[in-house]
């Protein structure tokens, strides 16, 4: 499975950068939003392909709230797989035998809509395994610290912030990944001085503009954070 950062493929004015995915509100009549076409488009589909994959989200709608997205993709021709493929930007043909329920139901879901069915701050779509900050169950406030914060930045800026802030750690001991939970009430003003603590240790291996960086990136962030009322 590739591990790969939600935010990787967007650019800096890209939704997926600044707003992320979110749990799906069933209780809407199912529509691609502005920021769907948008994300749909930088991933090369006309707008025949988005009226088309759109279409699909909206047939299999009920099948991922009753946790039947596989069964729901089991009954789909080659042409519209092929057509979630392109959707959702996976570089493997769709294999539905081998698909978890979370990555079929990503399968199903418009680009700014994710589930993470068993809880692990991972986001499976198809075969592909990847993180996103924020969390699919972020608040409505850390939400937007992250958007005030990751206003204007590059695509490069964005993904290694959300990568040093929200991405995966593994063990000394190389066990498997684990991600922060930032649920409940997760301590976010210890945290950040964790991070900005990191950053000034690793100061050594950097340039000082580079340390400063991302100092002031953190410390954004961080004011953000306390001006939403999350730290």
């Amino acid at each position: 499975m590739d591990i790969s950062s939600t935010t990787s493929a967007t650019s800096a004015q890209n939704p997926l950068i600044s707003k992320g995915r979110h749990t799906p509100d069933f209780s809407q009549i199912f529509a691609l939003t502005q920021d769907d076409h948008q994300i749909l488009s930088m991933r090369g589909l006309n707008a025949d392909a988005q009226d088309a994959v759109g279409a699909v989200y909206a047939e299999g709608r009920s099948a991922v709230q009753t946790g039947r997205a596989k069964d729901f993709l089991s009954g789909l021709d080659t042409q519209s797989l092929s057509l979630l493929q392109e959707a959702a930007s996976l570089a493997e043909p769709v294999d539905v035998a081998s698909l978890s329920e979370e990555g079929a139901e990503n399968l199903l879901l418009a680009p700014t809509e994710a589930v993470d069915l068993n809880g692990d701050g991972m986001i499976q779509t198809g075969a592909s395994l990847g993180f996103q900050f924020p969390p699919v169950n972020a608040s409505p406030e850390l939400r937007a610290a992250w958007e005030k914060t990751t206003a204007g930045m590059s695509e490069g800026d964005a993904a290694t912030l959300a990568l040093m802030i929200g991405g995966p750690s593994v063990a000394v001991d190389g066990s498997d990944m684990r991600m922060t939970d930032f649920s409940g009430n997760f301590n976010w003003n210890a945290y950040m001085k964790q991070m900005i603590s990191a950053n000034e240790a690793a100061a050594p291996y950097n340039t000082a503009q580079q340390t400063q960086k991302i100092n002031d990136q953190l410390q954004d962030f961080w004011s953000a954070l306390k001006d939403q009322g999350v730290a």
